[in-house]
């Protein structure tokens, strides 16, 4: 008799475990060996490191453009811009003082005096020689070229009618007076309506001035400009400098990593150099503006409008009663309707208010203010001699207006007021001029030495990435 077991085994159990069977993430499956965390871990590290190192080169050239970019606007100002507006000003100046001299010598019966003679030939040698320094500085401006090429065209035609009106003079003829007149015409020219070239030497020469003035606005611009793209660029690395410090950190449970933090410190300097030195341009540049070249605009403006005055003066009297329409233009005119019309006078002293306003400096205020007060007294000295003209007394108007005989200086008239005038003028553009030369040179100082300096601390931001990061990633080695 057979007794069977109970409990009959019914699989056979292996003793040693076979190889693992192939699937995708086997050591034989189809995308190959499987990747360790330490292999991911190094392989992120490797393209941080990259991504950073990148970014702090990045960080430096867009720095190192940037201040190049204001750079070559402070220089533009100082070296460029301001010397073709301070051209175009000589040039104006020199021309409007050749018209007023030519004007008062023609009052003179006979030969002109020597030392008006003098001024006459000296103000169109600095005519010349501003018209060949700014053609020579002018380069590919176009418009400046046009203004100085008429003006060049234009003076020739000038010289000559004056020529041919001082010989008349001088023999006694009276048509003389027609080529002085044509030839003050000619020299003031009309402005022309808006967006047609002007007619005449000044309105040339004041577009001159009008073109250069905004090429010097645009310099001063460029040297204060913002910078955007190198704060926007500074402010991502420092993001992700502190990213991924603060994961590095959480991961490993050090506090600092010496590279990464190295690469911080080196940014931080960066900005803070950066920000010191464009501070104090911005500072220099806006001193050359407010301290500079807008009270040397408002002064040179005004000082091409004593003269224009002054021709005007001396044009009334050398017509006696055909040129009335230059008092007219001295002292403007009151319509019909009640409504009034400045004049050359009128604009002057407003000028002088706006400069005398401008002045940022004691010096600047007193020059400002003295050069009014003998506006003040030459209008009033004018405003005699045309009594006395009115009252057939024309000898006294033409000696008030000449400071001769009754009217030798100390004696106040109309000539002694206007020379005080030009003398107080000259000194207060010297002195504004010398402040923009002062605060322009400094400006473009400001920035000595900071292209280098970002350039070598984006080096070194570089490096200490690489540096740091590199320990990191050889802890998996």
């Amino acid at each position: 008799m057979t007794i069977a077991t109970p409990h009959a085994p019914t699989q056979v159990l292996a003793t040693q475990a076979g190889p693992a069977p192939a699937g995708p993430g086997g050591p034989n499956g189809p995308n190959g060996p499987a990747k360790t965390a330490g292999q991911r871990t190094d392989r992120r590290l490797g393209r941080i490191r990259t991504a950073l190192a990148a970014g702090a080169l990045v960080f430096g050239a867009v720095g190192i453009i940037g201040v190049q970019v204001r750079a070559d606007g402070a220089d533009d100002a100082k070296s460029h811009s301001g010397v073709m507006i301070q051209q175009a000003e000589v040039l104006y100046h020199s021309l409007s003082d050749a018209d007023a001299t030519s004007t008062t010598m023609y009052l003179h019966v006979g030969e002109a005096p020597v030392d008006l003679l003098n001024t006459y030939n000296t103000d169109l040698q600095k005519a010349q020689g501003a018209l060949l320094t700014a053609t020579a500085e002018a380069g590919g401006d176009t418009a400046a070229m046009k203004a100085l090429n008429e003006i060049a065209t234009q003076l020739p035609q000038y010289v000559k009618l004056n020529a041919t009106a001082a010989a008349n003079n001088l023999l006694g003829y009276p048509v003389g007076f027609r080529y002085l007149l044509q030839a003050s015409n000619l020299m003031q020219g009309t402005a022309g309506p808006a967006g047609s070239p002007p007619t005449g030497i000044l309105p040339w020469a004041q577009a001159l001035t009008d073109t250069e003035a905004k090429n010097l606005a645009s310099a001063e611009s460029t040297a204060t400009q913002f910078p955007v793209l190198m704060i926007a660029a500074g402010v991502l690395m420092l993001a992700a400098l502190v990213l991924v410090q603060t994961r590095e950190s959480r991961r490993t449970n050090r506090l600092f990593n010496v590279g990464l933090l190295g690469a911080t410190a080196a940014l931080v300097v960066s900005f803070a150099w950066a920000g010191v030195d464009m501070t104090v341009q911005n500072s220099h540049e806006n001193d050359a503006r407010t301290r500079g070249s807008d009270q040397v605009s408002a002064l040179a403006t005004a000082r091409i409008l004593s003269l224009q005055a002054r021709t005007d003066e001396m044009l009334t009297l050398v017509g006696r009663g055909t040129a009335d329409d230059k008092e007219t233009d001295y002292a403007g005119v009151t319509a019909a309707d009640g409504s009034h019309v400045p004049g050359t006078e009128e604009a002057l002293a407003t000028e002088l208010q706006n400069a005398s306003r401008l002045a940022t400096d004691e010096d600047g205020r007193k020059l400002a203010g003295l050069a009014a007060s003998d506006e003040s007294a030459w209008h009033t000295q004018h405003q005699a001699l045309r009594a006395s003209d009115a009252q057939n007394q024309y000898q006294k108007a033409v000696d008030s207006a000449l400071g001769q005989h009754d009217f030798v200086a100390p004696k106040p008239s109309a000539a002694a007021s206007f020379t005080a005038l030009q003398g107080d003028l000259d000194q207060a553009i010297k002195h504004a001029e010398a402040s923009f030369q002062a605060e322009a040179s400094d400006g473009a100082g400001a920035l000595a030495g900071l292209e280098i300096g970002l350039g070598v601390l984006a080096l070194a931001m570089a490096a200490a990435v690489v540096r740091g990061l590199g320990r990191r990633i050889a802890e998996y080695h």
